[in-house]
């Protein structure tokens, strides 16, 4: 039987080849023309913590996405998916959780000139103790030498909202709990997606058009989900990465996870189309539900 320690220097291991892997074929992509997307492309980035500590970092990756991509406002997407815009390839912003510390980065873009969409937790908000909700509800294994700091840990209140709101970003549900599964009851589902987009848009007293799923897509919704989210938003964002030019569908909106301390090279493994095909049956099992 393995112990723990080896057990342990195995993943650490498997991981580092991983990353290894990712960051080798992410240069390798993009010295062999990555990046090369036809002009109606969208890139939509999807990141989390974002912390203070990180911005010296998070700004020089904005300047490595702007020489690559044209920023598109949460604004355009109506524009975008009416097949109106063929100026890019586009990249948009997108943040999920609403931690304090996205703060941070929404002033940074603003200053750019660049607009972001942030995907709030209602619960999360108006929790009592939001430290203990986030490491239960939302992310349960922690770096620390990554999130540090309290506004780490904790979200954004509605004066912070109304904020972002002010500055030109814009905000969507990202379920009331984080809690939303594959197996939820249509109860659990009415209340994680459609009562989530209800709760903001009294908060903030704006239509909630926009929807992101967490976890993993196929993971948290399933079939009554998928068409929930279809009557009450105009967007669905998915946590598949593709390409959203190819047939421009507001309720499957690929995006590419990235994070502010990531390695460059897998960065560029992200943006790029070599890990795509791997995706494929997974988003054909989605739009089978």
């Amino acid at each position: 039987m393995v112990d723990v320690p080896e057990r342990y220097r195995y993943v650490v291991m498997k991981r580092q080849l991983i990353e290894f892997y990712k960051s080798f074929s992410g240069n390798l992509e993009l010295l062999t023309g990555g990046f090369t997307y036809p002009k109606d492309e969208l890139i939509v980035l999807c990141m989390h913590s974002t912390p203070a500590d990180q911005m010296n970092r998070f700004k020089e990756l904005v300047s490595f996405l702007l020489k690559h991509f044209k920023p598109l406002s949460p604004n355009d997407l109506p524009a975008y998916y009416r097949s109106e815009l063929k100026n890019g390839p586009y990249i948009l912003f997108s943040f999920d959780d609403g931690l304090k510390n996205n703060l941070h980065v929404a002033s940074y873009l603003q200053s750019q000139n660049v607009f972001a969409f942030f995907f709030l937790v209602p619960d999360f908000i108006e929790s009592n103790n939001p430290k203990e909700f986030y490491r239960k509800n939302i992310r349960q294994v922690i770096d620390p030498s990554f999130d540090k700091l309290e506004e780490d840990f904790i979200a954004m209140n509605a004066e912070n909202i109304q904020q972002l709101l002010s500055a030109g970003h814009s905000i969507g549900s990202h379920t009331m709990s984080h809690l939303l599964r594959a197996n939820s009851d249509d109860a659990m589902v009415v209340k994680e997606v459609k009562e989530s987009g209800t709760h903001l848009q009294h908060l903030t007293g704006q239509k909630i058009n926009s929807f992101c799923s967490p976890i993993d897509t196929l993971f948290s919704i399933n079939a009554f989900a998928k068409k929930t989210i279809e009557e009450n938003y105009t967007f669905h964002f998915t946590t598949f990465p593709g390409l959203n030019s190819t047939k421009k569908e507001p309720n499957i909106i690929f995006r590419r996870n990235i994070e502010v301390n990531w390695s460059y090279g897998k960065i560029k493994f992200a943006l790029g189309q070599w890990d795509l095909r791997r995706w494929l049956h997974r988003i054909q099992d989605y739009r089978l539900l």
